[in-house]
């Protein structure tokens, strides 16, 4: 037994007397490995009785649960009502077209994970960004590639 399959079951067990528990289950797994691997849908399948397709369609109905491994820097960049009135949309537009990438994805090389958010509670200095778990505000195209371009390294 891996080590991986290991602690999928041990997260599994954790939570598996909870009326509602799949859930807890998938954050745990993500937590645990920053995404939910295609392994730990079998095992939680598996050691609930259900068919992996049921523990995906839970999982893939939420947003904030990922199948592939995420980038070594998470983006989020705020697409609420006041930054996407500020000039969020030329931001993400700069970003799919400068990483040839598409919000929600991975780039190939592993370094960003791109995703929209609703909501950072920075209006005041929208539109914003953030970096893993760094804010940044006030920000145009420009700014935010010269922002990312700073993660590179």
């Amino acid at each position: 037994m891996g080590s991986m399959e290991s602690r999928i079951l041990e997260i599994i067990e954790k939570h598996k007397s909870r009326d509602s528990k799949i859930l807890p289950i998938l954050h745990g797994v993500q937590d645990e490995f920053g995404y939910i691997p295609e392994k730990a849908i079998k095992l939680i399948a598996r050691e609930l009785r259900m068919k992996p397709g049921e523990i995906y369609d839970t999982a893939s109905f939420y947003s904030f649960f990922r199948f592939e491994p995420p980038g070594k820097h998470i983006v989020r960049v705020c697409d609420c009502m006041v930054c996407h009135i500020k000039g969020a949309s030329e931001i993400i537009h700069r970003i799919e077209k400068e990483f040839n990438i598409h919000m929600g994805e991975t780039t190939k090389d592993g370094k960003f994970t791109f995703e929209t958010v609703e909501g950072l509670g920075h209006c005041d200095e929208s539109p914003v960004m953030m970096i893993d778990d760094k804010i940044y505000g006030n920000l145009d195209p420009m700014k935010a590639m010269k922002i990312l371009r700073g993660y590179e390294q």
